[in-house]
């Protein structure tokens, strides 16, 4: 725990809990691994550029992939804290007996749940294999209001049971605890209330999802980057402040932080199209043309990765559901046009089936002369387009998404995995 002795606050006069780490813990993290990213450019080398908690889809070998292009911290999926304790098979899913391997680092393992002893005995598991641990108060789906964590733990009590879980966490474990959050749909000043009492309360990180539970799917609208800016001036002194939200290439990430004044930048659904989001590809200094390695390089060095480090083994990823989810945002702009591809995807139920989408692809590609420079984001801007596709969203996928197990709800938005 070289980062933890190295920013863990001398004495002070306000509580403990308040100042268990200092302020810059985390660019310290960041500066402590820069050397992983010889391509980042200098003046981002102690920014987080980080990579969102998704439910079968910030997996192992997708954030090993991810790790290669800046992303220099990521975040596990969301763990329901009760199953990890209570369920065996859960556990082994979720976590690898001795940690993630090395190069997974720096990693922060989100937990979901309401009941405050049982996410410590939950995260005490993890917690000398993370740089920190977070708390999920960012997901608007129902299986979230009937499981009382996400977006729903904001409002529960007035705020007043997130606030104790995290004095109490922050209290009782040696890494810092972060809150991922969404604005309250009362509004920004009850929003702005809460962040700052659960920094009184020993919070050392606060993730803002620029948008309230309602806002989702076509709903989404442009993150209010205007109020995350209001978090950092309220908090900002204290903790470290992420942002969330209408990111897809380095343009937006450079605007926001200029807008912010944030600590670092997060993104889940454009990274999870094309992982290399966090180098200088499809920016207005390449005249908006694709620089880095293409589409279909991203799907075959992902298939790569997870026959090291399958995702159901302890890479928090539903095996062959998990892999052909990514196949499918990946390739989303093949797989509109290519309808034999879309089917081979669909069904593919096994590795040797899942590696030969990749080579169906590369022949067509071949044959009718692919450039990889024009190549744009597709998936991402699904729910901006006239147009809906079979796999948008999933009528494809909706057969499994009807098929989940009471179990599998219970982990959490199993098919929709932005609901952070």
């Amino acid at each position: 725990q070289n980062h933890q002795r190295m920013t863990m606050a001398a004495s002070d006069d306000r509580p403990p809990s308040e100042r268990k780490f200092r302020r810059d813990w985390l660019r310290q993290l960041l500066l402590e691994h820069a050397h992983r990213h010889p391509e980042m450019p200098p003046d981002l080398r102690a920014t987080a550029l980080v990579v969102a908690p998704m439910v079968d889809a910030s997996d192992l070998p997708y954030r090993l992939l991810t790790r290669r292009y800046n992303a220099n911290l990521c975040f596990t999926p969301m763990i329901h804290a009760r199953m990890f304790l209570e369920k065996e098979k859960y556990r082994q899913k979720f976590w690898k007996e001795n940690g993630m391997p090395a190069e997974d680092r720096p990693l922060i393992a989100q937990f979901c749940g309401h009941d405050k002893d049982v996410m410590l005995k939950a995260m005490k598991i993890v917690e000398g294999q993370v740089d920190g641990v977070d708390i999920n108060c960012g997901c608007p789906q129902g299986i979230a209001r009937r499981g009382r964590y996400g977006a729903f733990l904001m409002e529960e009590e007035g705020g007043d049971r997130i606030v104790d879980i995290v004095r109490h966490l922050s209290a009782n474990l040696s890494v810092p605890v972060s809150v991922k959050l969404r604005i309250l749909p009362s509004g920004a000043e009850d929003s702005l209330r809460l962040y700052e009492r659960l920094v009184d309360a020993g919070a050392s990180m606060l993730t803002i999802h620029g948008r309230t539970r309602l806002q989702k799917q076509r709903e989404t609208g442009h993150a209010d980057w205007a109020l995350i800016r209001r978090v950092v001036e309220t908090v900002g002194d204290r903790v470290p402040v992420l942002c969330n939200g209408s990111i897809s290439n380095m343009d937006d990430v450079r605007r926001c932080l200029s807008e912010t004044g944030a600590d670092g930048i997060m993104s889940s659904e454009a990274i999870l199209e094309y992982p290399p989001l966090f180098t200088e590809t499809n920016v207005e200094s390449t005249s908006y043309k694709r620089s880095s390695p293409g589409r279909l390089q991203m799907a075959e060095d992902y298939l790569e990765l997870c026959q090291r480090y399958p995702p159901e083994d302890g890479g928090q990823g539903s095996g062959l559901k998990c892999i052909r989810a990514h196949l499918h945002r990946f390739l989303h702009a093949d797989l509109q046009r290519h309808t034999e591809v879309r089917d081979a995807v669909v069904k593919s139920f096994s590795m040797e089936a899942m590696l030969n989408v990749p080579k169906m692809v590369r022949e067509i590609y071949e044959e009718r002369g692919h450039e990889v420079g024009e190549e744009q984001l597709s998936w991402y801007v699904r729910h901006r387009t006239e147009w809906e596709g079979e796999l948008d969203q999933g009528k494809d996928f909706a057969e499994e998404k009807k098929g989940a197990t009471a179990e599998e709800e219970e982990e959490g938005c199993p098919c929709d995995v932005f609901g952070e």
